[in-house]
């Protein structure tokens, strides 16, 4: 659904797909929720960790890109890894923290859209 006004004339009710797509994702979301309260106790802050690390990966993989944000995902991942190895950690104190805001300034300065950004999205 890239150019709504097509979608639209083809005859699909694209608020209310959104509206639909929304309260799947709120579903799981509450869903994932609800199973990972037995592990740990829910507090006000509980997301916080992942919510930083996603937003850097949707930005470096590329705003409206699943597949960038796929890939930018393996690759900080791994990086991080990496970076989380002891002999690593013993040379460079503190790089397993700060490595993928490292990765993601360089590749935002080399490639503003991110790995795999297309034209045109969230430009308007």
């Amino acid at each position: 659904m890239a150019d709504r006004e097509t979608v639209g004339l083809l005859g699909i009710d694209i608020d209310r797909r959104f509206t639909l797509m929304f309260g799947l994702a709120a579903a799981v979301a509450g869903l994932a929720g609800v199973m990972y309260t037995p592990i740990l106790s829910p507090n006000y802050h509980m997301g916080m960790d992942f919510l930083v690390l996603s937003f850097v990966v949707v930005v470096v993989g590329g705003m409206g890109s699943l597949p960038g944000a796929v890939l930018a995902g393996f690759l900080l991942g791994i990086l991080q890894s990496f970076a989380s190895m002891n002999e690593v950690k013993s040379l460079l104190p503190g790089i397993d923290q700060i490595i993928i805001y490292l990765v993601a300034i360089v590749i935002l300065l080399t490639r503003p859209r991110g790995l795999m950004g297309r034209r045109g999205v969230m430009e308007e």
